[in-house]
Parts: C-alpha cells; sequence; structure tokens
C-alpha cells in the first residue's frame, strides 16, 4: 500500500441528489500544520449518509462524498501535530474542526461551538485557505488532526465506525445523566427503539450498571434485548405492560428516527424527576402538554452528537467493556447495496464498508 496521501483520492460519491454513488476522485486540501493523514480502513454508513445524498435538509452540496464514521491510520502529519503520530489507529466523527476559542470550546463543549464544521457539511479552514472537506466514502483523507480519536490497542476496527457517531450520540447523554461518570448503578433507565442507536444504548447503559428496560412495539426483540443486557422489556403497544411499569423509570433515551411518537404514551413511565431525552428525530411528536411534565417535575430534553472529552471517555469505556455494535460488512465499492439495505430498513443493524479502493 502506498505511504503517502495520492493527487487524486478515489472516493464514491452521489453526482445528484437521490443518485446512486458512482466511483470520483478529488485533489487533497494542502497539507496545514494542524492536518493528519489517514488510509481509510473502515466507514461506517448511517442514516445521515441517507439523508444527505437525498438533500433531504437542504445541505448538500455536490459531488458529494458521505461517510462521518471514519476508522483508518495515521500516514503522515503536519508539522505542529504533536498528538499523533504515523502508524496511529484514528477515528473521524460526524464534527471536523470548531473554533478552539469560543466560549463553548473552552467549557469543554466544542461540540456545541457556532463555528464547528461537520464532517462533509461544510468547509474547513485553516492557514492553507477554506477548503472543502469530504467524507469516508474516500480512500484517504486530510483533515484536522484535532478531531481524529486514537482508538485502544485491540479494539477490532471493523467496529469502530458506529461508535464515531452513534455510539457517541447515546453514550453522551446517559454520560452527562451520571453526573459525567460512567456509574448509572440505583438508577432505571428506558431505551425506545431498538435499531441501529438503540441496540448500542442498551450496552451502554447495562454496562454503566443501571437496571435497564428495553421499549419496543411488540416482543419479536424481547430475547435479543436480553442478550446485550437489558434487565427489563415494556411493549409500549400493549396497555398492560404500560401500565404495569408505571412510575418506574429516571431516565428515557429516545433512538427512534422517522416516524411519529406519542409523548403521552410514555409520560406515565417515569418516576417523579425523571427525564425524557431524544437522540433520534422523529418526523412529529404527537400530544404534548405541559401539565403530565409539570406535575411529574419532568424534563425534556435532546442532544447532538457529544463533546471531544465525551468521544475520548466512550471510546474507551466501549473498549473495556467490550461494547460493539451490530454489524453487516460492504465495500466502498458496494456501497449502494449498503445505502438500499439502509433505505429499507432491512439494515442489522449498522452498515460499514470496507475500503477496497486503494
Amino acid at each position: 500500500m502506498a505511504d503517502q496521501i495520492p493527487a487524486q483520492i478515489k472516493s464514491m460519491a452521489a453526482m445528484q441528489a437521490k443518485e446512486h454513488v458512482q466511483a470520483y476522485e478529488y485533489p487533497p486540501k494542502p497539507l496545514a500544520k494542524l492536518d493528519a493523514d489517514v488510509r481509510v480502513t473502515y466507514t461506517g454508513v448511517c442514516a445521515t449518509d441517507q439523508h444527505m445524498i437525498d438533500n433531504d435538509w437542504g445541505l448538500s452540496r455536490f459531488p458529494l462524498v458521505p461517510g462521518h464514521e471514519v476508522v483508518g491510520h495515521v500516514i503522515a502529519v503536519g508539522s505542529g501535530v504533536t498528538e499523533l503520530k504515523v502508524g496511529d489507529v484514528v477515528g473521524l466523527g460526524a464534527q471536523c474542526q470548531a473554533c478552539g476559542e469560543c466560549e463553548n470550546c473552552l467549557d469543554g463543549i466544542d461540540n456545541l461551538c457556532p463555528e464547528r464544521k461537520f464532517t462533509y457539511f461544510e468547509n474547513t479552514v485553516d492557514e492553507t485557505g477554506e477548503h472543502i472537506h469530504h467524507g469516508g466514502f474516500s480512500s484517504y483523507l486530510r483533515t484536522d488532526s484535532r478531531y481524529l480519536f486514537k482508538i485502544p490497542d485491540g479494539y477490532g476496527e471493523q467496529y469502530v465506525g458506529p461508535l464515531m457517531c452513534g455510539g457517541l450520540t447515546v453514550a453522551a447523554p446517559l454520560y452527562e445523566y451520571a453526573g459525567n461518570s460512567w456509574d448509572l448503578k440505583g438508577k432505571r433507565v428506558g431505551i425506545v427503539g431498538i435499531g441501529g442507536l438503540g441496540h448500542m444504548a442498551i450496552q451502554f447503559a447495562a454496562k454503566m450498571g443501571a437496571d435497564t428496560y428495553a421499549i419496543s412495539r411488540g416482543t419479536s426483540k424481547k430475547a435479543f434485548c436480553e442478550q446485550l443486557g437489558a434487565t427489563g422489556f415494556i411493549d409500549s403497544s400493549d396497555p398492560d405492560s404500560m401500565a404495569a411499569n408505571a412510575g418506574k423509570l429516571h431516565y428515557l433515551l429516545f433512538c427512534v428516527s422517522g416516524g411519529n411518537i406519542d409523548l403521552n404514551n410514555y409520560v406515565g413511565l417515569m418516576r417523579p424527576y425523571g427525564t425524557l431525552h431524544f437522540v433520534g428525530v422523529p418526523d412529529q411528536v404527537d400530544n404534548f402538554t405541559l401539565m403530565p411534565f409539570m406535575f411529574g417535575r419532568l424534563t425534556l430534553s435532546s442532544s447532538p452528537i457529544g463533546s471531544s472529552q465525551q468521544m475520548r471517555a466512550m471510546l474507551d469505556f466501549a473498549a473495556a467493556n467490550d461494547i460493539k455494535p451490530i454489524i453487516e460488512e460492504f465495500t466502498h465499492s458496494t456501497a449502494n447495496d449498503a445505502i438500499q439495505k439502509l433505505r429499507d430498513g432491512t439494515i442489522r443493524f449498522r452498515a460499514v464498508l470496507k475500503n477496497d479502493l486503494i
């Protein structure tokens, strides 16, 4: 394999909205002093990639090289890089840059920096100028080293990608709820939606010591959720199951994307001062009324990806506790097959592309 970034980087790109991705080459940006070059090994495929390919949010620029769940090997670093070296295994998530100087960055919430740059959504800026940042459906990446995170030794690279976005998304709010720790002993945590996010959320909550309740329509996933670590199961379509668990949960994490959520259907599960937190984005939230929240002293909240500090903590915790996403493996060249299974809802539970473009 080449040990330097090529003059033209091979990738898979959507040339127009809603089109299949196809072979595409682009030149790397000039190497900035804080950049690192990465040979991509694997890239996860997230639901966001599908939305961006389709330009559902009006944010897409074409040609579009998707992918923000990236893992690879450092093959070169800029003159100012001190935290990484050639040979390091690193991951890149949904954020590829922040200003590092604003109040949010200095307070450790760089994921909320007003100048944050999302991987392949926006241009990055450094002393060499402003440049398009492409995603991990690439064979190589040149990117700001400050948003590359070292992967713990021995953790399988094929599992890293889904942690870089989905894993962080579910782990960060649990970590915050635990007082910036990994200890949820004595707490009862519910996970709504047992899919790409939810199956990782169950593992994190269980390994944090929470009594973990999986919540799904029907009981077909009950045994599977128990294998992931759930200690309880609630059938949200069964009034008797919901009534039997009334007033039980301290924390409820909604991991469902798309569809409608009837919020009132879940409020009765909560203990006083409980929190209902969204990391998935339903198409619509139905039946939100303030009174049950007021008289139960409940909190409704939501969050995007976590901070850099939370990313490092999450990766260490996942490796130490053998938390892994369940994946289906494809290649960069067969990315369309992975995207189609994502569209069909048949992926179990995260798609991962192995780089075959080199």
